[in-house]
């Protein structure tokens, strides 16, 4: 339920992420607009499949929390600063790079999965 919940909530925090905190900025770095975003969109295959997605990272970071016997919320977010860090950050540190996006859009992207891995975190160790 813990890995659920966390699936669920990635929405809530995106919806906030790429709407009023950075939703203006994040469609200037792509150059998109509100109609571009519209158009050929199906909403529950996206968001079906990015829960899907945010599930399976939660899913992962609870086995990683388990393997390093991890007791406390701190513990929890060590350990989600970490795989955010060498997994996430990196792969789309260099992923940006070859695509020539802006550090702007790597800074927004990046920092939604760091923000979902530590509540993520808080979330698997108080459950357990």
């Amino acid at each position: 339920l813990a890995v659920i919940l966390c699936g669920i909530i990635s929405m809530v925090i995106g919806a906030i992420w790429y709407g009023p905190v950075f939703g203006k900025l994040w469609m200037k770095q792509y150059g998109f607009t509100e109609e571009d975003l519209r158009k050929d969109f199906n909403p529950a295959k996206t968001y079906g499949l990015a829960v899907i997605g945010h599930i399976v990272m939660a899913l992962v970071l609870a086995y990683m929390i388990s393997l390093t016997n991890a007791q406390s919320i701190e513990d929890g977010f060590r350990i989600s600063v970490s795989c955010w860090l060498g997994f996430i950050a990196a792969t789309m540190f260099i992923n940006g790079l070859f695509a020539r996006k802006t550090f702007t859009l790597f800074f927004i992207d990046s920092g939604y999965q760091l923000v979902n891995m530590i509540v993520f975190g808080i979330i698997l160790i108080s459950w357990r």
